[in-house]
């Protein structure tokens, strides 16, 4: 029960502090329709404003009310509903984005002199927002492959070639089914991966049937092993539920756990629940069977304390949880929210980290800032630092 009203807090505060800046930005395209596309008669204008203000009220509101019938009801509409209302979140923000460059237009033209056509400029913007809105979908549900080599000093001679499959944020809820989950199961199993690594938020959070997704995950193939720790939104969905499912298929989950297979070390940080903060780097020393002078990936969903972890002497630490912004321009905030690690691989030393884009979405199905993402690593041995010359996507 306490768990319960704490989590109802939490949504409460993110909710009084993003709200206000969703409603300014309805509130900006609500005026900038109206001044791109004027009306001369006033009792056209009033009615114009008012069906704008009511539809604008729906659309506004619709992700919030489609957020709690999917949370009671797990059905068909209420799922559509919430699809829905999520795309509108992110065409919103894509009209306001494309408003802004029609109103910088109107300016220039004030400044420099001339009379810009602002219905075309008007008519532009809401074209170029649907437009970028149905290549953002496109993005969210069309995975690329991202191939990687990342070289580990001391990589024991059966992992030298191998593949590592790694995903993230996968989001597997109302908006992504089980459909999909098959797709990108017989995506993974052509890559012929050795192992399969999954950094968390495989689970959305809403409520509903997750049991559907069991049998899809115990297709995936991997000669060495599945290896999963958790992420935000597992503790939103319920950590017990999480791993009582998860139990249920062959995948290995690591919470604060280490699995040593063929010489390679594959630890799993568990993420904290609520609001409880961890040490990761102290985590790991804690674990029993951790090897500081061996090779090992580490599975930890958030790309954060970087520094610690690379003096723990970790070769390469996997994580997402950013979704690089997920919609332009904030790409841009998690660039600098995560210290430059917020996607692809860096490298410094012996150690490298990726950070991925994600394999699904959160709160609107769009993605403009980077397409959906699955990354093949193959392992090598030697120094980690270089460049990577190797083809990335297809």
């Amino acid at each position: 029960m306490f768990n319960k009203v704490r989590k109802i807090l939490k949504s409460s505060v993110v909710f009084l502090l993003v709200f206000p800046a969703y409603i300014a930005a309805h509130i900006a395209v609500y005026f900038s329709i109206l001044h791109f596309f004027p009306f001369s008669m006033p009792f056209e204008k009033n009615i114009v404003k008012l069906a704008l203000f009511l539809l604008g009220s729906f659309l506004g509101f619709s992700i919030m009310i489609s957020t709690l019938l999917a949370h009671r009801w797990d059905n068909h509409f209420n799922r559509k509903y919430y699809f829905l209302s999520g795309v509108w979140v992110g065409f919103m923000i894509n009209l306001l984005l494309f408003f802004a460059f029609g109103w910088i237009i109107v300016l220039a033209y004030g400044i420099f002199g001339g009379d810009p056509n602002e219905k075309m400029l008007g008519l532009s913007a809401v074209v170029g927002a649907f437009l970028y809105s149905v290549y953002g979908i496109i993005n969210a549900f069309t995975p690329v492959v991202k191939r990687i080599d990342v070289s580990i000093k001391n990589l024991p001679k059966k992992w030298i070639g191998k593949k590592v499959v790694h995903i993230s944020d996968v989001h597997l809820g109302h908006i992504y089914r089980d459909e999909y989950l098959r797709e990108v199961v017989k995506r993974i199993n052509s890559l012929r991966p050795d192992a399969v690594v999954i950094t968390g938020d495989l689970f959305d959070g809403t409520d509903g049937n997750i049991d559907i997704f069991i049998d899809p995950l115990n297709s995936l193939e991997a000669t060495k092993g599945i290896f999963y720790a958790s992420g935000n939104h597992e503790i939103y969905l319920g950590i017990d539920r999480t791993f009582e499912t998860l139990g249920k298929t062959k995948i290995t989950c690591l919470r604060n756990e280490i699995k040593m297979i063929d010489g390679l070390q594959f630890i799993g940080i568990e993420y904290p629940k609520h609001k409880d903060k961890i040490n990761v780097a102290k985590t790991i020393k804690k674990i029993p069977n951790f090897k500081q002078s061996e090779p090992s990936i580490l599975l930890w969903h958030m790309p954060t304390q970087v520094s610690k972890i690379r003096k723990l002497g970790i070769s390469l630490m996997l994580s997402g949880h950013t979704h690089k912004g997920q919609l332009f321009p904030f790409g841009m905030t998690t660039r600098f929210m995560f210290n430059g690690y917020d996607y692809g691989l860096k490298r410094k030393g012996n150690f490298s980290i990726y950070t991925s884009c994600g394999l699904g979405a959160w709160g609107t199905p769009m993605r403009t800032e980077k397409h959906s993402e699955i990354v093949e690593i193959t392992l090598l041995k030697g120094q980690a630092s270089g460049k990577n010359k190797r083809k990335t996507e297809n």
